[in-house]
């Protein structure tokens, strides 16, 4: 007898029914009531989200009794939505953990996005019928230093007993976990050659919290373990200590291969780098050619910082193809190339630069003279019936409702999903719909994907444009600037959560709102005010104003400071003034640097709006030297 939900899927009608009642089915899948989702899974017949109660349904009951005839039901009903996927890969999960290798590689080819369980349990079916393709496809995996889940562990057991990984590529990842202070993961795989006493948690909690003194048992290191836990108490001493980390270097590893010393002059330096120690650059010179991608980016910063030009030039043209065509480094080529008077190949490697609104884009236009083009010649303008058409995709259909009824997470997958494929009239269409209904998240996610058809407006838009105006005036701001910052922080949402607690238009923290309504006089403070556009602005805005008189009224500093702290944003500066480019391209936290370069680049586009406001040269003066007093949370 088929069960009731292959039944029900058998037989949906799409008639009138009473709209899915979202808090509901919020509840009773944070009960895993199977009966309260199976009754709402009954009553959701002919709904656009009808597919919700029924996958959260088959999802729960995953773990015990697989109803896999109901799966397949579901998967053929609903076949190209984003649940129909999501289920698709936690029930070739659920296919992997119960050995049932033939249905599972007859659904792993139609998976949209395999994840790594995923593709390591089509792995291990390939494996137990004869076929290795899979495994060697997983065989990348072992070099990340990071573990992997338990459906990986029977492959690289596989790959190990066939040749495929050796000795070396275990050393090899416990460098790299030794590399992300990951010591419990290191030591796991140290398993794999002996476990050797080094590498066991007594020595590297050792070597984490007294470097100074673990390096002293380490003498010579002819001992590849030995070498290896140095190697990481060196990494530990140059967060305190570099100089001290780089005398170990010098003078205590001559016997050593010269790839592992090469290694730990790229480790320190790197360390160094980001702490804008004056030998940073130097240090580098003692590592190449033996670079991570990240080791080669903060080489090129740590010689920016030295202001040597000449270091700059050579290693930007050492980078790889795919590294040397980004941006950043297309620009301080350019950079070097003026220095040493090549103006003609610094003129076009900054004209192929600027093509783009990013932040190197318009500095490289400003350099150039080139007005900013910021409107397209022809922005398309889709007609009503164009824009009620993507109202009524069933994709986009579910997208708004789910994001009108709080389902953010859920709202944003399937309106990126429902995009897919979109043709550009159609995603400017997309576009205005989610602008009419207040997603300006969505509707600019839509509108950056056709930006040779997009209006500014669509890209840029203007929300809250009363309220952000007068409180921006209010706290001598430019409204540009504001209208930049939130649009990184939050793309108009009003009640936008960051991973950390952040929340708002402005992403305020909770202790930073009740401070700053302490310092505006509000003894009535309410954590919820942080979700309401007015109160959040007010706030905001208050706070940029409070942090920019405290870091020498300079944009730069307080949009590093608005993301990383006031005190952060101080400690990077010089004791001696600094192009602010510099500045923002060598803060040593990867979240920080991408953040200010947006925002500054928001701004300069915002210029549209506000013509007034600032150029991004004008706000890229000189970082003055480092000086005063910080007090802001």
């Amino acid at each position: 007898m088929k069960s009731f939900l292959a039944l029900a899927l058998l037989s949906l009608s799409f008639s009138a029914q009473a709209a899915l009642d979202l808090d509901a089915l919020r509840e009773a899948v944070r009960n895993r009531s199977l009966a309260q989702l199976s009754a709402l899974a009954n009553s959701a017949v002919g709904d656009p989200l009808e597919m919700y109660p029924r996958y959260h349904l088959l999802s729960a009951q995953l773990a015990n009794t697989p109803p896999d005839d109901d799966i397949r039901a579901f998967l053929s009903r609903y076949d190209g939505s984003p649940l129909a996927d999501k289920l698709r890969g936690e029930w070739i999960s659920s296919l992997g953990k119960r050995g049932n290798w033939d249905q599972l590689l007859a659904e792993y080819p139609k998976l949209d996005s395999p994840g790594t369980e995923a593709e390591c349990y089509a792995a291990q079916a390939g494996l137990a019928r004869g076929r290795n393709a899979g495994a060697l496809q997983v065989k990348r995996l072992w070099a990340i230093g990071r573990a992997q889940p338990d459906a990986c562990g029977a492959v690289f057991d596989w790959l190990f007993a066939n040749g495929q990984l050796g000795t070396d590529d275990t050393w090899t990842r416990i460098r790299d976990a030794l590399s992300r202070n990951n010591t419990d993961f290191a030591r796991q795989i140290a398993a794999r050659v002996g476990s050797p006493p080094e590498l066991q948690n007594k020595s590297l909690a050792q070597a984490a919290a007294n470097p100074v003194k673990a390096l002293l048992g380490y003498g010579s290191a002819d001992r590849r373990a030995s070498r290896e836990a140095a190697l990481y108490a060196l990494s530990r001493l140059a967060r305190t200590n570099p100089d001290a980390a780089a005398a170990w270097l010098e003078n205590r590893t001559d016997n050593w291969p010269a790839e592992d010393r090469r290694y730990g002059w790229l480790q320190v330096a790197e360390t160094a780098a980001k702490a804008r120690h004056a030998q940073a650059s130097a240090w580098f010179g003692n590592g190449f050619p033996a670079m991570t991608p990240a080791g080669r980016a903060w080489s090129i910063r740590a010689a920016l910082r030295a202001k040597d030009i000449n270091a700059v030039l050579a290693r930007v043209e050492a980078l790889p193809a795919e590294e040397a065509d980004e941006p950043a480094w297309r620009y301080w080529k350019a950079q070097a190339l003026k220095a040493r008077q090549r103006e003609a190949e610094a003129e076009a490697l900054l004209a192929s630069v600027a093509s783009n609104d990013d932040f190197y884009g318009l500095l490289a236009l400003g350099e150039l003279k080139t007005p900013v083009a910021l409107n397209p010649s022809l922005p398309y303008r889709p007609t009503e019936q164009e824009i009620a058409t993507m109202r009524a995709r069933p994709g986009l259909t579910r997208a708004l409702t789910l994001l009108n009824g709080g389902w953010r997470n859920e709202g944003v997958r399937e309106w990126n999903w429902g995009l897919r494929g979109a043709s550009e009239p159609e995603l400017i269409a997309a576009s205005m719909l989610a602008q009419r209904e207040g997603f300006y998240d969505r509707s600019i996610y839509a509108a950056e994907r056709a930006k040779g058809f997009s209006d500014i407006s669509l890209r840029y838009p203007l929300p809250f444009r009363g309220d952000i105006e007068r409180e921006a005036r209010s706290n001598g701001l430019d409204p540009a600037w504001v209208y930049g910052l939130i649009r990184q922080e939050s793309r108009f949402i009003t009640d936008a959560r960051s991973s950390v607690g952040a929340g708002g238009l402005m992403q305020l923290m909770p202790a930073t709102a009740k401070w700053v309504a302490g310092k505006m006089g509000d003894k009535r403070f309410n954590p919820a005010d942080v979700h309401h556009a007015e109160s959040n602005l007010q706030m905001g805005t208050f706070y940029l104003r409070y942090i920019l008189d405290r870091l020498e009224s300079h944009p730069v500093l307080a949009t590093a400071g608005y993301n990383a702290g006031p005190g952060r944003a101080r400690g990077w500066q010089e004791p001696d003034s600094l192009d602010a480019a510099i500045y923002i391209e060598t803060i040593p936290f990867d979240e920080t640097r991408d953040y200010v370069k947006k925002v500054l680049a928001n701004a300069q586009v915002y210029r549209y709006a506000f013509p007034k406001a600032p150029t991004l040269q004008e706000r890229l003066a000189p970082i003055p030297p480092r000086g005063g007093v910080v007090d802001a949370p």
